[in-house]
């Protein structure tokens, strides 16, 4: 998951915003990225590597998989099972990276350990395209403009208007319902959940879920557990260690209440000893990729179908 902080942005602005035409930004035809690098849009790159799972999976949807040359360690999709791995996002092999002769590595843009990254590319001699992914915002954003930089543009507006579409759908289908107020474990223990401004926030919006500490001012803030039990959850969102969700049929108890049921600090949470936990995709949840409406339409049926 990712830490930071991030612009804030509604569910409003999210599902009614401008063409992402309008997104790619730039100067004379050129593409501007998060780290204030200039980008020339030719020629189309064709020896990518991206170290950000999110913008990975972007690629592979709009058609760029052949493109790229490595993965991470996090990277679990079968398209890219037979690439070779750089190591982590935030620490990959730079001699290897380099030896692979990329013509473009997308990398985090700024934040702990980041601007070093960037700064031991450039003395690599590796081209490189800094992406900071908070918001649905910035993932319409980055898929417009890596999609002119590997040559793919149309495909990338199709996928952003795609996100929107299922997005969309799935704020309808919960429409005159009350949201049910939720708390999203990032993490357990301290525990770390999610705050406004970021694209998890904006996805449980759009699900009818009313996150309970999307008033904190920092984007993955740090919570006591008596802030919790004071804010008194209808559900607990846990996301799985595993990829995948699990299949809990009507009735049944889903796994995560024995997780957090072994920690004594979450017994004192009423929604986890009533039995009211949702495990969740950690992968799925935790991407501000071409899945969000997948995520969004899951915890939505959770919520609202079992409701």
């Amino acid at each position: 998951m990712i830490r930071g902080a991030g612009s804030v942005l509604t569910v409003a602005l999210a599902l009614a915003a401008c063409s992402p035409d309008a997104d790619r930004g730039g100067q004379n035809g050129q593409i501007i990225d998060d780290a204030g690098r200039v980008h020339a849009p030719t020629p189309p790159r064709t020896r990518v590597v991206s170290l950000i799972p999110a913008v990975t999976e972007t690629l592979i949807a709009m058609g760029a998989a052949d493109r790229l040359v490595a993965r991470t360690r996090y990277d679990e999709a079968p398209d890219l099972a037979h690439l070779p791995s750089v190591g982590g996002g935030l620490d990959p092999s730079l001699e290897y990276l380099a030896e692979l002769s990329p013509e473009l590595v997308v990398a985090w843009a700024s934040g702990a350990g980041r601007a070093t990254l960037g700064d031991a590319l450039d003395e690599f001699g590796v081209a490189w395209y800094g992406a900071a992914v908070q918001t649905i915002a910035d993932f319409e954003r980055h898929a417009a403009q890596l999609g002119l930089l590997v040559g793919l543009d149309q495909a990338a507006d199709s996928i952003v208007g795609a996100v929107r579409d299922g997005l969309r759908a799935v704020r309808e289908s919960w429409a005159g319902r009350t949201p049910i107020r939720v708390a999203y474990v990032v993490q357990a223990e301290p525990f770390m959940t999610v705050g406004p401004g970021t694209f998890l926030d904006s996805v449980m919006a759009v699900a009818g879920a009313e996150n309970v500490f999307r008033d904190l001012p920092d984007g993955w803030p740090l919570v006591t557990m008596e802030e919790v039990v004071l804010r008194d959850p209808e559900y607990v969102v846990l996301p799985s260690v595993v990829s995948g969700t699990p299949d809990v049929p009507p009735g049944g108890v889903d796994p995560g209440v024995a997780r957090l049921s072994d920690r004594p600090a979450w017994r004192a949470v009423r929604a986890v000893r009533e039995g009211r936990v949702l495990s969740v995709d950690g992968s799925l949840f935790g991407r501000p990729g071409p899945r969000m409406g997948e995520a969004a339409r899951y915890l939505s049926e959770r919520l609202h179908g079992g409701r």
